[in-house]
Order: C-alpha cells, then structure tokens, then sequence
C-alpha cells in the first residue's frame, strides 16, 4: 500500500488505479473536514495527499509507456476544474464565504489586529466553503479518472517496468 501511494516509479493497471484513486478521495475528504472542524493545521496533510495523487497518476502513465511529467498536464487541469466548480458550487451549496472573507480582513485591519476575530472568520470561511470544496473534488477526480482510463495498459515490458502480472509474456499476435 505505501508503495502504491507514495512511490512514482512504477507500473498499476486501471483496477488498481481506481483503488488508489477511492482511497484518495476518502483521505482528501477526510482531511478537508478534519482540517474545517478540527485545527487548519491537519490542512498540512494536504500536501501528503496531493503527493500520493502525482505518485499514482504517474504510474498510470508509466502503465501506457509514457513518462509521469505528463502529470503535470494533470495538475493544471485538476486545479482549473477545482477552480471553476468551486466559482459555481459556492454560492449554490456553500455558506457565505464572502462575509466571512470580510469578517477577516476586518479583524486584521486598524492599529491592534485582532486575531481571535480572524482565526474565529477564518473557521467560518473553512466552514462554508467545505462542502463545495468535497463536491468539486469529487467530481474532478471523476473527470480525470475518466481521462485516465483512456490510458491502457501496455501489455508489455516497458521501461517503467514489467507487463501485466509482472510476466513479461507479449500479448501481440504471433504471425503464424
């Protein structure tokens, strides 16, 4: 398990991938709502989280022979839809993110800031745009996956490692 997430070198096919992929969401989405009810500073997990995410679509892409740099195609893609879902499921699902917004610049502005005020903002602004934030998640890890499993598995050995069931056997049709 720590392999599939954490390393990028490598090879999975689409079942596995789709595995890691449920797993990732349920962690992403745990540490959303962890990090809103919790303390912020569980919202430093993110950066494990979104590390196990390029690991594993980076083996994807080594699954089809290609090299994992293509991920970052899959990054700027995943934040621009993250993006745009969030500009639209805000203000549809979301609580008011603006006057929490304001409520800690507020609290940050005059001679004595203060910071019970805006950590308390802060909360509140965690707080509304928490669902919008799982909702939109979900569906761009839907959207990628679907552009990943476009991506077949390459039958044979390639440079990222062994074909399928690590049998280096070629599945192309022999002339005979």
């Amino acid at each position: 398990m720590m392999n599939l997430l954490f390393n990028p070198n490598g090879r999975i096919d689409q079942p596995t991938y789709w595995r890691a992929v449920l797993i990732l969401f349920v962690a992403s989405t745990a540490v959303t709502v962890l990090s809103t009810y919790v303390t912020g500073i569980i919202g430093l997990l993110s950066f494990v989280v979104m590390w196990c995410w390029i690991a594993v679509h980076a083996k994807r892409f080594h699954d089809n022979g290609k090299t994992g740099w293509l991920q970052l195609f899959v990054i700027l893609f995943a934040w621009l839809v993250l993006y745009v879902l969030q500009l639209f499921l805000a203000p549809l699902v979301g609580g008011d993110i603006e006057a929490a917004s304001s409520a800690m610049s507020d609290a940050l502005s005059g001679r004595s800031p203060d910071f019970q005020a805006f950590f308390s903002a802060a909360r509140e602004a965690a707080k509304a745009s928490m669902v919008p934030e799982i909702i939109s998640t979900l569906i761009a890890t839907g959207i990628i996956g679907l552009v990943m499993s476009l991506f077949k598995t390459d039958p044979n050995d390639n440079v990222h490692g062994p074909g399928p069931a690590g049998s280096g056997f070629d599945f192309t049709p022999s002339a005979n």
